[in-house]
């Protein structure tokens, strides 16, 4: 009882403090109203007058240092659309709201990442922005906004966090934005409800009861809906069903965290394909990571305009090669679609190159190493000399880390570019001596660190850093705003656009936020640092890394250890029939091959290019070992570029593959086969006239042989009703219009 008491009278004296609030609000409001003058704008009630408050105190202007008596009230009509939303936020609804158009959800979102700047601790803030994002179909980056809520909200529960003040001066201005009315209740109904089951939190006399009260009621019920949902459909089940669990036993009679928990449970059996129970077994096994959209975000005005910027580009090539240029060229996208060409950037010869010349010796400060204790410069990633020996003598240990480069070069390099942001830092450790299944994604978050640590040191937002600047993410279009992004909010499976993008709670949010803590970056406070940021760069890594194996220290080796950005050598298209070869220890080095790719054509004799390269040939790289069986280098495709390789000798011999693998044409449905015949005769079609270099306008020969081979193949099959004819041997070639009527008569 006298628990209870102690409890009535805690919140009664939060009450008296709240009624001195608000009669001194009404003694001000009167005194302003005198002196106001007439052509300031008038509010037309209290919870408009308190929102418009809220956003005029954020904005910087020149009358900011004038009495609040005399300055203009008005807000740009978006960053009052956002502050209104803001005050808005109630746990009795649910988020995202109907009937918003994408148009007005991204209006929303880009003036509240903007707001970021000005209320970088507001959580009701992020909530907000989760909550466009979601509608937006980034469920990564909504997760990524709530994650940030959280954080906040774990600050405002201990006096001791770093962030405590700030978050609660933040939430508190908010807080006095709501209107009297709503914050009279918010109280009323918590004393109504029975205080004495209350924390000692929320009752501590240092704390403000109003903050407690408006955290528990509504913002931290609407951050775990918002966090689980977004984490379920990203496919990360394990991280959903731990923070399902935390909500429910704070909220353990929510509908809506409870519809999360049902929509977990039936991925679950879809997923293991027997009915789940309560609890949930073996947690732990499941998954935690799936596939994203891969875009430039529509909001993203850092990525450059790579064919307008090529002069400046082709400045960067001439520091590594002599012989090379990079100019535009149309490209076939990844998703197999050979009618739509994307115009991108590829590297040429600008002379004869002759066969075994090194074209390019690049050196990159972009690496990582995932071995905690393997030799190498921390720089460039070479080997270290062995101590005591003659090399030695050129190796420099940094005299505050004991960090150890491999020359004054790397040194001094190392220190004007990343070093400074992470020396004496306690890093060492992260994303080291990981699981062999876990080796890439650990090289991938360790070339993340350097990044952020390049940007830091050098002051430039990440995406602007000369290393990553002009490199492309292999994204996926972005689709028009009136289509929608998901058939509804229940499974990742809904998703309707492209998902590229390898995606995961841990290297994607907590990682790299836990990494800029290390590095002693306010996370809030630096909003250049965000998850899709985290995820733009990820993008270009994923396509262009390159990566070896260490093999030092005497152990076995377990997959890839050592990974570099090298931003002119990636500039190379792919090709599994390349003209050069390359090397990386230290240095990026490219010479042309001696020998190409034999192939063994249709007569069975083996077919191969001339080594060497021409004047104005492009450069064609490789990006993974091209003696892999061709399923298998589409499959590494998928992972790294977010899509098929779409190679003309990569994808005929999978289109021959897909033939004879029809080996008993009588199981399947006699149109099905025909159908099927004819896509895939149209896409050989498609790359042979690209292979012969055939002009959008026709004309020129084309491959005729080839591909009457393949029809004749089809015909032989016995496929009843398919009137496909063969070209003749010796016939001329017709015209694109007049093959593709042909083929498809």
């Amino acid at each position: 009882m006298e628990e209870y008491r102690a409890s009535i009278a805690n919140v009664d004296t939060a009450l008296n403090r709240l009624n001195q609030t608000l009669a001194s609000y009404k003694i001000f409001a009167a005194e302003s109203q005198k002196t106001k003058s007439r052509d300031s704008v008038q509010r037309d009630t209290a919870a408009e007058k308190n929102s418009q408050d809220l956003g005029a105190a954020k904005l910087p202007s020149p009358n900011a240092a004038l009495p609040q008596s005399q300055r203009t009230p008005s807000l740009p009509p978006l960053r009052k659309e956002v502050v209104d939303g803001i005050l808005a936020l109630r746990s009795s609804k649910n988020y995202p709201e109907k009937n918003v158009s994408k148009a007005n959800r991204l209006e929303r979102l880009e003036e509240a990442l903007v707001y970021v700047a000005q209320d970088p601790y507001s959580l009701p803030l992020y909530l907000f922005i989760a909550i466009q994002y979601l509608d937006l179909g980034y469920p990564d980056l909504a997760a990524g906004s709530a994650y940030k809520a959280l954080l906040l909200a774990d600050a405002l529960d201990d006096d001791s966090e770093e962030y405590h003040e700030e978050a609660s001066g933040s939430l508190k201005f908010t807080i006095q934005g709501q209107a009297l009315e709503e914050r009279i209740k918010i109280i009323r109904n918590a004393m109504d409800a029975g205080l004495q089951n209350a924390s000692d939190a929320d009752l501590d006399p240092a704390l403000d009861v109003e903050i407690a009260l408006w955290l528990k009621t509504h913002y931290r019920l609407i951050m775990y809906r918002l966090l689980t949902r977004s984490l379920l459909l990203c496919n990360c089940l394990r991280t959903t069903y731990a923070y399902i669990q935390q909500g429910l036993t704070l909220y353990s009679e929510d509908p809506q965290l409870l519809e999360v928990k049902h929509d977990l449970y039936s991925e679950v059996a879809k997923l293991r394909k027997t009915a789940t129970a309560e609890p949930l077994p073996r947690p732990n096994d499941l998954p935690d990571g799936g596939l994203v959209r891969r875009e430039i975000y529509p909001w993203n005005d850092r990525e450059p305009d790579r064919i307008a910027e090529l002069e400046h580009i082709n400045m960067l090539m001439n520091d590594v090669s002599g012989k090379l240029e990079v100019r535009a060229v149309d490209l076939p996208p990844l998703t197999g679609d050979t009618a739509s060409p994307v115009t991108q950037l590829g590297v040429f010869a600008k002379a004869d190159i002759a066969p075994g010349e090194v074209i390019l010796d690049e050196k990159s400060l972009l690496t990582a190493n995932n071995k905690l204790q393997d030799a190498l410069c921390d720089a460039c990633s070479a080997d270290l000399p062995e101590v005591g020996s003659k090399e030695w003598a050129e190796a420099v240990v940094c005299a505050e880390c004991d960090v150890v480069f491999c020359s004054d070069w790397c040194f001094e390099n190392a220190r004007d570019s990343y070093h400074p942001a992470l020396c004496g830092k306690d890093v060492d450790a992260i994303s080291k001596d990981v699981e062999p299944a876990e080796a890439a994604d650990a090289l991938y978050s360790l070339l993340l660190l350097r990044a952020l640590a390049m940007a830091e040191t050098q002051e430039w937002h990440p995406l602007e850093i000369l290393d990553v600047k002009y490199i492309w993410g292999d994204f996926t279009p972005t689709p028009a705003a009136h289509l929608p992004s998901y058939r509804d909010l229940k499974s990742p499976d809904s998703c309707l656009s492209a998902r590229m993008l390898p995606f995961s709670f841990e290297y994607n949010i907590r990682l790299p936020f836990h990494m800029l803590e290390k590095m002693d970056v306010d996370i809030f406070a630096n909003p250049q640092y965000d998850v899709w940021v985290f995820n733009t760069l990820y993008a270009k890594f994923r396509g262009t890394a390159s990566a070896r194996l260490s093999g030092l220290g005497g152990r076995a080796i377990r997959g890839p250890e050592v990974s570099a950005v090298h931003p002119m050598w990636c500039l190379a298209n792919h090709s599994c029939d390349p003209n050069v070869s390359w090397e990386w220890g230290g240095a990026m080095k490219f010479w042309a091959k001696t020998e190409r790719v034999a192939w063994r054509g249709r007569d069975g004799r083996q077919v191969k290019a001339q080594a060497g390269i021409k004047k104005d040939e492009e450069v064609l790289n490789h990006y993974c070992d091209i003696d892999l069986p061709v399923k298998e280098r589409r499959e590494w495709a998928r992972g790294a570029l977010g899509g098929d390789c779409q190679c003309p000798s990569s994808s005929l011999l999978l289109i021959l593959n897909l033939f004879h693998g029809f080996s008993c044409f009588h199981d399947f449905h006699e149109q099905t086969i025909i159908i099927q015949l004819r896509c895939l005769v149209l896409h050989i079609y498609a790359l042979l006239r690209q292979e012969a270099g055939m002009s959008k306008g026709g004309g020129a020969r084309v491959l005729v042989l080839r591909k009457a081979a393949v029809l004749q193949f089809a015909q032989t099959k016995g496929v009843p009703g398919c009137p496909m004819r063969v070209a003749s041997r010796a016939a001329p070639a017709p015209a694109p219009a007049a093959l593709l009527k042909l083929l498809l008569m």
